[in-house]
Formats: structure tokens, C-alpha cells, sequence
């Protein structure tokens, strides 16, 4: 039995000053003193973090662990192994938080074992005055996770940062906790076993932190940034099996003007400084004058150089290069190819199964396992699983590249059923369409496996309440696994309702919603008509 509900640690290193603020911001959270501790892990710091924590201890229950630097990995390991809580939150020791943040993490756990929850960081609110590597980090974490709240890009293990993110304990040590071992990408490599053992990943806003950073040497983050490639390197190697964890991905994922530049950094690492040096002039210069965007577009470019120069120099030789390469796209082919015919029908079969099982439960249609036969009986004759099978067809073309086809088939389906299905919307396998005609499902609609949508359901885009910085955002609704939408229900904006929901008919939800919620409209009013 935990001891608390929720630890949270802190692996901190020569920022007294900002633990000091950061434990302040924790006193005043909306979840009860009792209910969570504070594990703080000085890592060889040269003025040491217990006298900065100690004016706390009457506010908030904070411990102070103090080892000789063994860097971050080590340095969470540790104090994940001494927290007492059920629930263990990382947080680095630049960020600022808001009463809501332990609440916000908590709620999304629930008393589920399986789930990782990452805090969307967001920048401060001085960017525009941090130096341009600041601001590509920013940048890069503002679109990614808009991606995921929205729905539009599935949170992955590689994805995974310890600047805000909690976990079960019993998760975080079933799959070994941190490897030492790696300096750098530490966080990402945990990512990737917690993906492999199962779980389910997912984006919190409401748990937001802010990213203060003091970084301000240009010299420390290029070296950082062949670091990183360094040890995606290391990675890659350690999980042959996950693709997406590889470094070259970036290579054959960039933007198409990019490729050229990266490929000759990896041909010539001995190009790879000068071209670094030449790209972080421009972007400057770029800064200057007023051409922001451009600017970060640049800084981006200049990362990717460093990134692949680390990349090579871990990799040796350009035989090795050359080898490794090859490995990756067979590897790609192998196991992450897109949608390749035998992930289509294996979606299509899962898609007849949920079918299958919904008719079972609430009678019509034929019952019993699925079949060949019977799934083809089933596509000729149930319009939802017809225009099932033309979605997974359609987007088997569009994450194959050919979006021209895609097109055709939405536009085939938008004639035949009176449904707009876009082809970037996301409909895990297992997806139930009752009728399935008069849908309306925007580019970032994120359906989960077990769901059943009913006639004339809207999963709109729209636009979330204002943030922290007053900015709103833009997304469409993720509904996770076994929701049932009724007919005619409008759902918009950035939304989520929770697993095991029941959403009914004439619904209009703008809202995010808990899971196992009943969500329905007020019932019609009756009246006697009046005599002629």
C-alpha cells in the first residue's frame, strides 16, 4: 500500500534558486499537503538543495537526497526507487507550475495501471527574448503537442520527456525504470520500453507546465544537439524492433530542401561544423531584421546538422552508415510500412469483430465469430461496415502517399452515404459505424478501438477555452476506447471524453468529459396542443 498518492521528484543540479521556487508552486497545489511528497535528488550540486527546501518542510512533505553526480538518469532513478507515492511525477527543475498541475495529472490516471500522462510544457512568457535554440525547442513542442491533443499525431514512447510526465511506480519498475547508461535521450529510451510493455500514452493541457529555462550558451547546445544523435543512435540499436525510434526516420521525414544538407553531414561529418556555424549566422541575421519564423525555420536546420554529425560519429564508418541504413528501411518495411495490406485487412477484421460483438449485445445482424464469408456478407449487406471498410481503404492510400487516391474514396463516400470523412481523421481498428450515413469527421478526429458512432454524429473542429497566455486552441474531439456516440450528437473543439462514456442522441458537447459519464440532452417538453 503507497503511502501517498502521488510523489513527485525533482532531480536538481546547481538551481537552488528555482527548486526553491518550484516547491513554493507546489505548496500551493489544489491537491491536499497529505495526499502527495516532494522528493527532491541533488545531484552532486555544488551549493547543496537541502538548505533551499528546508524553509518548505511545514508547507509541503519534502525529502532531500543528496548523491554525487551521477547525472539525471541516475539521479530520478534514485528517487523514484525511495518515493512512497502510487503515482510518480517527474518534473525538471526549471518549471513552472500552476495550482492545477498534480490535480490535473491525478484525474487522468484515475485508478488506471497502464497509462503515461505528459504535461504539455508551454514556453515562457519571455520567449521572444531567449536566444533562437530556445525558441526552435518552444516551437517544436507547441506543434508536436498540438498534434496530440488534437489527435492528429498518436503519442508514441519516443515522444516521451521528463520535464512533466507521471506514471505509475509499479509501471516505471516493471520495465527497469532509467538506463544510467544513457546521459542524453534518457527519457525517450524509458518511453520506448513503457510503449513495448503496453502503455497507453497520453497528453494532458490542464497539467501544464512552463518551461523557464536559463540556457543561453550557443556552444553548449550544439554540442547537446551531436549529443542527441549520439545516443538516438544508441537507441536505435537497443530497440532494433521500433522504427519510429531510429534516428534515420528523421532523414527520410524532413523537409525535402533539408535532405541534401543532412545527407552531406552524414557523407562529410567534417563539413558538419562549418555548415552548423554558416546556418546559426543566417537564422541570426534572419532574427534581426524581423523575420522570426524564418529564423527558427533555420535554427531547426542547424540542429538537424548537429543531430546527424552525432549520428555518424556513433555510427563509424560510412560502411557502418550504409549498413545501418539499409536496416532501417527493411526494418520500416517489415513492421511499420504505412498501412500495408495485411494491417488493412487485419484492421478491416477487427473493425467486423467490434461489429460482430455490438450485434451480439444489442441484437440484429448476425451473431457468432467472424468469418470470412460473414465479412463479406456483412459488406454487402450493413451500409456502416461498407463505408468501414471504404475509411480503412481510404486511409491505407493517404499513409501510403497516395493522396490523390485518398481524395477519390472521400469523395466517393461523401456522394454515396452523404458522410465526409476526412482522410487524415483517425478510426482505430475496432471502430463500430451504426447506419454510418450524414457523419461529419474533421482532419483531427481521434476515434478509439470499441467505439460506436451512430447516424448523423459530428466530430467537429472548433476552438478550446483561452490558455494561460490567452491563446485558444484548435482541435477536435479524441474519444477514447469504448464510447458510444447516439444519433445526431455534435461533439467540437479540443475535447476529450473519457473511456466507457455514452454520449446521447441530440447531444451538443463542447466539453471534455470523465470516462464511464452519461452525457445527454434535457428532455423535450411536452404540452397539451390548444383546441381549434
Amino acid at each position: 500500500m503507497s503511502d501517498f498518492e502521488a510523489s513527485v521528484i525533482i532531480a536538481t543540479f546547481n538551481r537552488g534558486e528555482s527548486l526553491a521556487r518550484m516547491l513554493d508552486e507546489l505548496a500551493a497545489q489544489s491537491v491536499e499537503r497529505g495526499r502527495f511528497e516532494v522528493v527532491v535528488v541533488d545531484d552532486g550540486s555544488k551549493d547543496p538543495a537541502a538548505p533551499f527546501a528546508k524553509p518548505f518542510e511545514d508547507r509541503v512533505n519534502v525529502r532531500v537526497i543528496r548523491q554525487a553526480n551521477g547525472g539525471v538518469a541516475a539521479a530520478r532513478q534514485r528517487g523514484a526507487r525511495e518515493a512512497r507515492g502510487r503515482i510518480l511525477c517527474f518534473l525538471d527543475d526549471d518549471m513552472v507550475l500552476h495550482p492545477e498541475y498534480l490535480a490535473a495529472h491525478l484525474a487522468v490516471h484515475g485508478d488506471r495501471a497502464d497509462r503515461v500522462v505528459m504535461g504539455r510544457l508551454r514556453a515562457d512568457a519571455n520567449i521572444a527574448e531567449m536566444p533562437l535554440f530556445e525558441r526552435f525547442f518552444a516551437h517544436m513542442l507547441e506543434r508536436f503537442a498540438d498534434e496530440w491533443t488534437s489527435g492528429k499525431t498518436k503519442l508514441r514512447g519516443d515522444w516521451l520527456y521528463t520535464g512533466n510526465v507521471s506514471m505509475p511506480k509499479e509501471l516505471f519498475l516493471q520495465v527497469g525504470g532509467f538506463d544510467a547508461d544513457f546521459r542524453r535521450i534518457e527519457d525517450a529510451e524509458l518511453g520506448v520500453r513503457l510503449e513495448k510493455a503496453g502503455a497507453e500514452f497520453l497528453c494532458t493541457n490542464e497539467g501544464y507546465s512552463i518551461h523557464a529555462s536559463d540556457h543561453a550558451s550557443l556552444d553548449k547546445w550544439l554540442a547537446r544537439s551531436v549529443m542527441d544523435g549520439v545516443y538516438w543512435t544508441k537507441v536505435a540499436r537497443k530497440h532494433p524492433d521500433v522504427p519510429h525510434a531510429n534516428p534515420w526516420k528523421h532523414l527520410t521525414g524532413v523537409n525535402p530542401l533539408s535532405r541534401p544538407v543532412l545527407a552531406l553531414t552524414v557523407l562529410a561529418p567534417g563539413l558538419a561544423a562549418p555548415l552548423a556555424k554558416t546556418g546559426v549566422k543566417a537564422a541570426e541575421a534572419l532574427d534581426k531584421i524581423g523575420l522570426k519564423r524564418i529564423a527558427v525555420a533555420g535554427t531547426t536546420l542547424v540542429y538537424g546538422i548537429q543531430y546527424f554529425r552525432g549520428v555518424r560519429e556513433e555510427t563509424g564508418s560510412l560502411g557502418d552508415v550504409l549498413r545501418e541504413y539499409r536496416a532501417f528501411r527493411k526494418g520500416l518495411k517489415k513492421i511499420d510500412s504505412g498501412e500495408g495490406r495485411a494491417t488493412l485487412l487485419e484492421a478491416i477484421r477487427a473493425d467486423h469483430a467490434a461489429l460482430v460483438a455490438s450485434q451480439s449485445k444489442y441484437g440484429g445482424g448476425s451473431h457468432g465469430a467472424s468469418s470470412e464469408r460473414k465479412i463479406f456478407a456483412d459488406a454487402v449487406n450493413n451500409i456502416g461496415f461498407q463505408i468501414m471498410v471504404a475509411y480503412r481503404v481510404m486511409r491505407a492510400l493517404h499513409l501510403g502517399g497516395n493522396s490523390l487516391g485518398a481524395k477519390f474514396v472521400s469523395r466517393l463516400v461523401r456522394h454515396l452515404y452523404g458522410s465526409d470523412i476526412h482522410w487524415e481523421a483517425t478510426l482505430e481498428p475496432g471502430v463500430v459505424l451504426v447506419h454510418g450515413f450524414g457523419l461529419a469527421l474533421s482532419p483531427k478526429a481521434y476515434v478509439s478501438a470499441g467505439c460506436i458512432l451512430f447516424q448523423h454524429v459530428t466530430l467537429g473542429l472548433g476552438l478550446g477555452p483561452a490558455t494561460a497566455n490567452g491563446a485558444k486552441e484548435s482541435g477536435a474531439p479524441f474519444l477514447e476506447k469504448n464510447v458510444h456516440v447516439g444519433a445526431n450528437a455534435t461533439l467540437f473543439g479540443p475535447i476529450r471524453v473519457g473511456e466507457g462514456s455514452k454520449i446521447m442522441a441530440n447531444v451538443t458537447l463542447a466539453a471534455s468529459v470523465a470516462p464511464r459519464s452519461i452525457v445527454q440532452s434535457p428532455e423535450p417538453t411536452v404540452t397539451a396542443r390548444k383546441s381549434d
